[in-house]
């Protein structure tokens, strides 16, 4: 007698589900292939800071002769990672510490101008009470500004499943105190010895305006697995792609990755779905797209018509910034698979790190976009052992992405 099929799929009489089972099949897939019921519904969005069309300018973190300085050497360097904030365990200072010593060790033409977080600040459900220890006491030496775009956990509501309900809590209260607040030169924190104060962006979906890039982000809601745009965003994010300065990099944002190879989430086809409508409704496609979610590190080609040829854009998964349990990927007939791999519709999963814990290091200039994933296996004691995990660089002229060959023990900040 064969084994049951309920074992295999989870799935039992009706809408009976016991769980989700790991998927190994001949094809490497990259979005949900069958439903997945919602967790929570669409959370509602806080008002935001002003009128549209929610625009941040770096002059606004740095001084002015700070930003002169970038424009001077030609180069913008940031970090940027999500999935951070998780109190469980101790894995979140580690990426913290990781990244204050890349950013410690550039030299001084290339220190990084801010961190961009990709979402997920504080687990479980972005409670306020949990910044202190999970966001200003992790972050306490790092020595830049730190902006953000919130993660389906900073906008959850209290599970009555899991215990009682906080009735005052409110979707992203948090995050909108902490990085929407009136005053950006309040303390964020005063139970640490944190000096950091609270971010006064704009939005929950906001424009970031760089001497070199526009960074477009976009908020994807509280879905466990698949995001969820609505058409006022849809609307703003068009405007942006058209008003966006074509000189410049064009870096789209958003939590829930389009595409990912891992077991547990799965891409989001709701999210590839609104951009790509939009890139094609507004002829303007970005040079990069960044998300989180997904607790590792993947790095995709998308190779595609644009109005000017074929273009090739990256599409970056960094999610290792420290949720205690990194995300695998899917296996192909009983092993994970060797990058680069094709996986179709001109896709190509080009690299992956699902064993340690990173951030993603990104220089652009006025030609290229160099992207660094830094990383280190992690260890409860000790500083973080890091080293170059990958190197990539994006062509801002010919619209090409080429994987960089790896270089020899090469230790983090250079």
């Amino acid at each position: 007698m064969g084994t049951l099929q309920a074992f295999h799929t989870g799935l039992g009489v009706g809408q009976r589900q016991s769980h989700m089972p790991s998927i190994s099949e001949p094809k490497f897939t990259v979005q949900n292939t069958r439903f997945k019921p919602t967790h929570f519904p669409f959370q509602p969005l806080p008002p935001p800071n002003g009128p549209a069309p929610y625009r941040y300018d770096l002059s606004r973190l740095l001084s002015a002769a700070d930003v002169q300085k970038i424009k001077d050497t030609g180069v913008m360097v940031f970090q940027t990672v999500g999935d951070t904030g998780d109190f469980r365990g101790r894995q979140q200072y580690f990426v913290a510490k990781m990244m204050t010593e890349d950013a410690n060790g550039l030299p001084g033409d290339k220190k990084p101008a801010f961190f961009y977080h990709l979402g997920d600040v504080v687990y479980f459900a972005g409670d306020i009470d949990m910044y202190g220890a999970n966001f200003y006491e992790t972050y306490q030496d790092y020595p830049g500004f730190i902006v953000s775009i919130p993660g389906n956990h900073d906008c959850q509501p209290d599970d009555p499943q899991d215990g009682p309900v906080n009735p005052n809590k409110k979707p992203l209260d948090g995050w909108v105190q902490n990085f929407m607040s009136k005053d950006p030169a309040k303390l964020g924190s005063l139970k640490t010895n944190s000096q950091r104060t609270q971010m006064d962006l704009p939005n929950v979906y906001w424009t970031f305006a760089t001497p070199f890039a526009t960074i477009i982000g976009l908020f994807s809601n509280v879905g466990e697995d698949e995001g969820e745009i609505h058409q006022d965003q849809i609307d703003w994010f068009k405007g942006e792609l058209k008003a966006a300065d074509p000189n410049l990099a064009l870096i789209v944002t958003v939590h829930h990755p389009p595409f990912s190879g891992d077991q547990e989430h799965s891409g989001s086809s709701a999210v590839d779905k609104v951009l790509m409508q939009s890139f094609e409704a507004t002829n303007r496609y970005p040079n990069l797209v960044l998300s989180g979610h997904v607790h590792n590190y993947q790095r995709f080609t998308y190779k595609l018509r644009g109005p000017k040829g074929e273009l090739e854009i990256p599409y970056v998964v960094a999610g290792a910034g420290g949720y205690t349990n990194l995300g695998k990927l899917k296996q192909i007939k009983g092993k994970y698979p060797k990058p680069p791999l094709t996986v179709g519709g001109g896709l190509t999963l080009e690299q992956y790190d699902q064993n340690n814990f990173g951030f993603l290091r990104l220089q652009v200039s006025k030609k290229e976009i160099l992207g660094t994933y830094v990383s280190a296996p992690y260890q409860v004691t000790g500083p973080p052992v890091s080293k170059i995990g990958e190197q990539f660089s994006v062509d801002l002229i010919k619209n090409t992405v080429r994987t960089l060959p790896k270089r020899k023990s090469a230790p983090a900040g250079s």
